[in-house]
């Protein structure tokens, strides 16, 4: 099984909120009041990696809008512009079931119903009609694939395999797309 992160990106800074330093949240989570629970996070920037204290944090329009402690002003805000946010592995909260962490699928094998191997899951692109699994494969080259129930039979995260009925087309050997 593969290691789990030590923490994980819950979301990221966004524009500064006024001029006395809260900044908006981008949140990277279902839920944006989880902020609202957070006293200490990490940012990470440009490979740096600092540990930051909430003085609060409250939803405004839908949106977390946080307080650092240390930043009072417009200026000292932008600097935390676009850093993660990320907590600690041992905060994550436990998922409903059949919600999986993009940890617990990255790295996953990805085979069909009629055992083809269609390669590893290597990265869980968001989009608003459907979520994709980018899945690298040596024979089919790189597939974007629908996260649909159609297409995503079963999930097993202990035993790090996804298995899939894709639709017709979705993979071709690149030898063979012409």
């Amino acid at each position: 099984m593969a290691r789990k992160p030590e923490y994980i990106t819950i979301g990221r800074f966004g524009r500064p909120r006024g001029v006395s330093g809260d900044l908006y949240i981008i949140p990277a989570t279902d839920d944006p009041e989880r902020f609202l629970e957070l006293s200490e996070i990490v940012a990470v920037g440009e490979g740096k990696r600092k540990k930051l204290q909430f003085e609060s944090v409250e939803i405004i329009g839908g949106r977390p809008v946080a307080r650092v402690k240390g930043v009072r002003s417009r200026e000292e805000a932008t600097l935390l512009t676009n850093l993660s946010i990320e907590i600690p592995i041992e905060q994550v909260r436990a998922l409903p079931e059949g919600s999986y962490y993009q940890f617990d699928l990255v790295g996953c094998k990805v085979v069909g119903t009629d055992g083809t191997d269609y390669g590893v899951i290597e990265e869980i692109l968001f989009y608003p009609a459907s979520d994709l699994y980018r899945i690298k494969s040596e024979r089919f080259g790189e597939v974007l694939m629908p996260v649909v129930d159609r297409f995503v039979v079963e999930i097993d995260v202990d035993a790090r395999r996804v298995v899939i009925q894709p639709p017709d087309g979705l993979f071709v050997p690149p030898e063979d797309s012409d």
